[in-house]
């Protein structure tokens, strides 16, 4: 309950800020998603360290494990735990590359995909929470300007 607490009130101290700007809004639901999305998932026995690497090998299988460092985020102990467990359960899979016999790939499994599904269905519930009460012209907009915010974004740090 306390944790609950602690991600909500902030985001509705935000709801009565009548000068609060779209960043500001941006930054907490950010926070606030990312909040719902551990806590389903940590209900249903998936670590936070479970979820960043199921999500990377289920778009991109197949790699080192050093490459799950980079890209998770996640440090090099906090890989080497999480793999051993998740291998030890059935979700990934070490196996020798066959171009270079001493170098290892990790692989999600079949199990490792359904779980990565589920994920997948309860961020779809998540943002199903997220969209209640808009019209699809309302989503259309907004999207459309979080994609424009994006851009943005993207362009002045190519600029740099």
């Amino acid at each position: 309950m306390k944790d609950k607490d602690c991600a909500i009130e902030r985001p509705k101290r935000l709801l009565e800020m009548p000068d609060a700007s779209p960043s500001m809004f941006i930054n907490d639901i950010s926070h606030l998603f990312s909040h719902m999305m551990r806590r389903e998932n940590e209900r249903c026995g998936i670590s936070e360290s479970y979820r960043k690497v199921l999500m990377f090998l289920s778009h991109d299988d197949g790699v080192s494990q050093l490459t799950l460092v980079q890209k998770t985020r996640l440090t090099a102990p906090t890989i080497s735990v999480a793999l051993a467990k998740m291998e030890s359960e059935g979700l990934v899979e070490r196996r020798c590359d066959d171009e270079d016999m001493r170098r290892m790939k990790v692989y999600i499994t079949e199990k490792g995909r359904a779980v990565d599904d589920s994920m997948l269905a309860r961020c779809r519930e998540v943002e199903q929470i997220m969209q209640a009460g808009l019209t699809e012209q309302e989503l259309e907009g907004l999207t459309a300007a979080l994609r424009k915010i994006l851009e943005n974004m993207i362009e002045s740090e190519e600029n740099k």
